[in-house]
């Protein structure tokens, strides 16, 4: 589905103590007035509990940053000298007295800096990254935006999908193609922070016990580049996942509040399957870019690194088993049971799962029963543990789709191969292929969404402008208690 990342903290930061403008003297108090709408905001959503209401609650983060990026990129062009896109007379005049500093708390940090680690901390300001200038301020802005971003992109998927009531296909489509949009909104912001060269070198990692140097992934242009890619990858995927009527169909089956069976069997109409498996091959390139992308940067979030590969697999097997189904639809059914096996390898199955289950439904009719009943009970099991523990993250269960599609994909491969080997078992035998050969030969993927350009941040419009002309107001934001700055920080789930 959709990574859900952890959103960064902040400390207090006054911009006045650091510049003032001559053409627009209100511009620095406006901007940490914003600044400071920001940094509530992003304490008041890691202290929620993860699940839904912290879900809830981005819509609340997205508009402080709408809200703080134009005043962020006004003060960068004018320290800049260039003038703000709007007018000729738009020139913001600043003057640096001070260097800007700032610290944020990172969540793409792995040992020492990791969330988990930071939960456990007793000092206020352990494992925040101290930065100097502009652009690391800019830096990580933007990546949170790109974070919240992906958030509402994953919270609406998985929100429509697992209702209680089935959605609808017109639900799912208009689910699917907002979290599209998000998802190509993300990639282009990480894009832009790609560029961004010169931050890491004016960063210090403050911990409650030293301070090193930079080489932190959270700043690092490399992090970004990658992240741009998995955007990608989960963006085409979800263009498949629009009108894959079987992951839907698998859903619905598990779904304990479904009665529709009751009235019909779901539908499986027929699909595009070549097209779809070139898609899932180019999500699995960039995954497979994306995972490179963060191997090479290093000290990254170990969980997100798992995420990241684990979706490649589900994109790969996902392309064997479309084209399984384009050569059952064109009778080819030997050929399609190989490409399932060939998926299940992709996914890291057993190897030989598939062939004892076979081999015993197809010998014991008796046995047959007892396995499914089996199976079933275990299903069963699963779901009540989870159900029991939902929220309850520190035992390490995963919510739904938080382990990028797999289980989804096991499932359907599962149905699909079992209805296929009974069907070559008795109408129309065929010899199963090896699908070794099939998984290692998979043809170039293709692309459906273009590269996203570099993010264009909001600016300010011109009445904003002429009231900060206006001298500024007395300044009552006043920094607050730093000791209670991370607490209820939520960790990662676990994925596999």
């Amino acid at each position: 589905m959709v990574y859900a990342f952890a959103l960064p903290t902040t400390s207090h930061l006054s911009f006045q103590a650091s510049l003032s403008s001559s053409t627009h003297p209100s511009l620095p108090q406006a901007a940490s007035t914003a600044r400071h709408a920001l940094r509530l905001a992003l304490k008041a959503h890691r202290r929620l509990p993860r699940g839904p209401r912290q879900d809830a609650h981005l819509p609340a983060v997205l508009a402080a940053l709408t809200e703080y990026l134009p005043y962020l990129f006004a003060i960068s062009h004018g320290l800049s000298g260039r003038a703000v896109e709007l007018s000729a007379a738009a020139e913001v005049d600043i003057a640096l007295h001070a260097e800007i500093e700032a610290e944020w708390l990172p969540t793409l940090s792995e040992t020492g800096l990791s969330l988990k680690a930071l939960a456990h901390s007793k000092g206020g300001r352990s494992g925040r990254i101290h930065g100097r200038g502009i652009d690391f301020e800019i830096v990580f802005v933007l990546a949170t935006l790109g974070y919240v971003l992906a958030g509402l992109a994953r919270s609406g998927v998985v929100t429509t999908l697992y209702a209680a009531v089935t959605p609808s296909a017109e639900q799912r489509t208009a689910a699917v193609q907002t979290a599209t949009r998000q998802l190509l909104q993300a990639a282009s912001v990480h894009y832009l922070l790609s560029t961004f060269t010169d931050v890491g070198s004016s960063t210090t990692i403050t911990t409650s016990t030293s301070t090193s140097s930079s080489g932190v992934p959270d700043v690092n242009p490399g992090t970004h580049s990658a992240l741009s890619s998995l955007a990608l990858a989960e963006a085409t995927l979800l263009a498949v996942l629009k009108d894959d009527s079987y992951v839907a169909a698998s859903i619905q089956a598990r779904n304990p509040h479904d009665r529709e069976w009751m009235v019909r069997a779901p539908t499986i109409p027929k699909v595009r399957a070549l097209l779809f498996a070139r898609l899932c091959v180019r999500a699995a390139e960039y995954a497979e870019q994306a995972a490179a992308g963060l191997g090479a940067v290093g000290g990254g979030d170990a969980d997100l690194v798992r995420y990241v590969r684990v979706l490649g697999r589900v994109a790969r097997a996902r392309a064997c088993r479309f084209f399984g189904i384009d050569a059952e639809l064109a009778g080819k059914v030997g050929e399609a049971i190989a490409w399932l096996r060939a998926a299940r390898g992709a996914l890291g199955l057993p190897a030989g799962e598939a062939d004892a289950t076979t081999a015993t439904t197809t010998t014991n009719s008796k046995s047959k029963g007892f396995s499914k009943w089996k199976k079933e009970w275990a299903e069963r099991r699963e779901e009540r543990r989870m159900d029991r523990d939902a929220g309850d993250k520190s035992k390490g269960e995963l919510e739904p789709g938080d382990n990028a599609g797999r289980d989804e994909e096991v499932r359907v491969i599962e149905m699909l191969e079992t209805k296929w080997v009974k069907m070559n078992d008795t109408i129309n035998t065929q010899i199963i292929p090896p699908s070794g050969p099939l998984l290692a030969n998979l043809p170039s993927g293709r692309d459906i969404h273009s590269p996203p350009g570099p993010y264009k941040p909001p600016l300010l419009d011109e009445d904003q402008l002429v009231r900060m002309r206006a001298p500024p107001e007395e300044d009552n934001i006043r920094p607050e208690s730093e000791d209670s700055e991370e607490e209820a920080v939520g960790e990662h789930s676990t994925y596999y």
